[in-house]
């Protein structure tokens, strides 16, 4: 009876030596993987706020440009989705510029306009904002101008 109750200690033994050499070598396969897709997603993160920052600048940039064409008193608001990185919006040389923070290095995406923007306007630089932003942008005496949520 004593080699019986000796030998299913040594069976329940053998069972976790085995079931955690299994868990080990499974964590072994997976923790390399997971990094690497961890990695690949951080990458793929930065190109996307990239495109989204570069569809926002564009749209600002063609509703510069349809208001001032259409002339005194036309106005247009914009929706822009601007990415999490963002630093600031800035208008300067005719163009708009999305300065983004990604890892650890800023990028600046640009899109040129040819309309007339406001003298104030072009000194103005937006910090504070990040995800959905409404823009009005307005022709005021064939000068384009512009608005939004807590600007002063």
């Amino acid at each position: 009876m004593e080699g019986q109750h000796a030998k299913n200690r040594f069976l329940k033994g053998q069972a976790s030596v085995e079931m955690l050499a299994t868990v080990g070598l499974v964590m072994l396969l997976l923790v390399p993987i997971l990094i690497l897709l961890l990695v690949g997603a951080q990458v793929r993160f930065e190109d996307l706020a990239s495109v989204q920052a570069s569809a926002s600048a564009r749209v600002m940039s063609d509703s510069i440009n349809e208001v001032w064409v259409e002339g005194q008193g036309s106005s247009k608001v914009a929706v822009v989705n601007l990415p999490s990185s963002l630093e600031e919006i800035s208008f300067t040389g005719n163009e708009v510029v999305l300065t983004l923070r990604s890892g650890g290095a800023q990028t600046q995406v640009t899109y040129p306009y040819f309309g007339k923007l406001a003298d104030d306007d072009q000194d103005e630089k937006i910090t504070d904002k990040r995800g959905l932003m409404a823009i009005r942008f307005y022709n005021d005496g064939g000068v384009v101008r512009f608005d939004y949520e807590g600007k002063q």
